[in-house]
């Protein structure tokens, strides 16, 4: 079964358990939603133990049955999060999601998260299987004509209103970027008590969004611009950005670059590779440093320092958390890891 992610909610209170969810597309907020939605669904249904595994090329398949079957002290019911950079398991890991969703587990959730799956991986057996037996949530971005109808809505569900010029103006200040929305949205019911915005209420209180762009700073992190990465990382804090939404941003990138480095490493041509993940022009610079930079193995490394990050958000360290973003990209920029404290 496939649904659009604002069917989800619905879909949640109306059916019953289901053994997979996939979460796919290109677009972080409304991937980081819908995963969060349907944790928190089983959460409240006694699913109070919670797995992740970040999938890389040395992945070993076997742990997932593992986590699914140890027995716990708190709770027989599991959610295990499988976070992969590109919907490519592999060999073994197409035959082992397949296995695993055809011989459903009535103590476990599995979701899967990844970049968009393209038509190619559609026909996979393993996809056919969740397709078959669980639910498939594919994300599309928001083009430029729907985004000012989307913070309308996302302002009527905080129980406020707002003009359709005034979101707008949103919408042309962050440029398509639903997390930079977002961002601007949560300021907005900070900064006006009024029911009712209109466009002269946003005209001050809304900050250009291009100013502190996460994407920019991760771009400026792989060219090895120290300098820049953390200008643009303090702005984004003194902005009073989420830090849940800005690791989101930052995962879904690093994810893919992960993903781009191991296919790089087994030999496929940059090009290609461009291609397939739809690099273009200007973009394609900073990937292409930094994987002069670093090797998959260095890059997988980070990745179970971004777990450290992910704990720390999820025990309420705000501040300590913004000192490990600052870690996090500066040996993404080139700083010895080592004395970094990476482990």
């Amino acid at each position: 079964m496939r649904l659009r992610p604002e069917q989800l909610k619905t879909h949640l209170e109306r059916s019953g358990k289901m053994p997979v969810y996939f979460v796919s597309g290109d677009e972080p907020l409304q991937k980081l939603e819908s995963i969060d939605l349907i944790r928190n669904h089983y959460q409240k249904q006694g699913y109070d133990e919670r797995i992740i595994f970040e999938v890389n090329k040395s992945f070993d398949w076997n742990q997932i049955n593992e986590a699914s079957s140890n027995l716990s002290l708190f709770s027989n019911n599991k959610i295990i999060e499988l976070r992969m950079a590109a919907p490519k398991p592999g060999r073994q890991g197409g035959i082992f999601l397949q296995q695993y969703v055809e011989n459903e587990n009535n103590d476990t959730v599995l979701i899967i998260s990844s970049d968009k799956i393209d038509k190619g991986t559609q026909n996979n057996k393993w996809v056919k299987a969740i397709d078959k037996a669980g639910l498939m949530i594919q994300v599309w971005p928001i083009g430029p004509a729907q985004l000012p109808g989307w913070i309308q809505a996302r302002m009527q569900n905080r129980q406020k209103k707002i003009t359709h010029d005034a979101a707008r103006l949103i919408a042309e200040r962050v440029e398509g970027n639903l997390l930079a929305a977002q961002q601007e949205i949560e300021k907005l019911l900070l900064l006006i008590e009024k029911d009712r915005i209109d466009i002269e209420d946003i005209m001050g209180a809304v900050a250009d969004s291009s100013r502190y762009n996460v994407f920019d700073m991760l771009e400026s992190a792989f060219v090895g611009n120290i300098d820049r990465t953390l200008l643009m990382l303090n702005g984004l804090k003194n902005e009073g950005t989420e830090p849940l939404l800005l690791f989101g941003a930052l995962m879904w990138e690093y994810r893919r670059l992960c993903s781009i480095a191991y296919e790089y490493e087994t030999g496929t041509r940059l090009e290609n590779i461009f291609r397939e993940y739809r690099i273009w022009d200007q973009k394609k610079r900073p990937i292409t440093s930094v994987l002069k930079r670093h090797t998959s193995k260095s890059l997988d490394r980070l990745l179970n320092y971004c777990a450290v990050i992910d704990k720390t958000l999820k025990s309420g360290q705000r501040d300590r958390a913004w000192d490990q973003f600052s870690t996090l990209l500066l040996a993404i920029a080139g700083i010895n890891t080592d004395k970094l404290q990476i482990s």
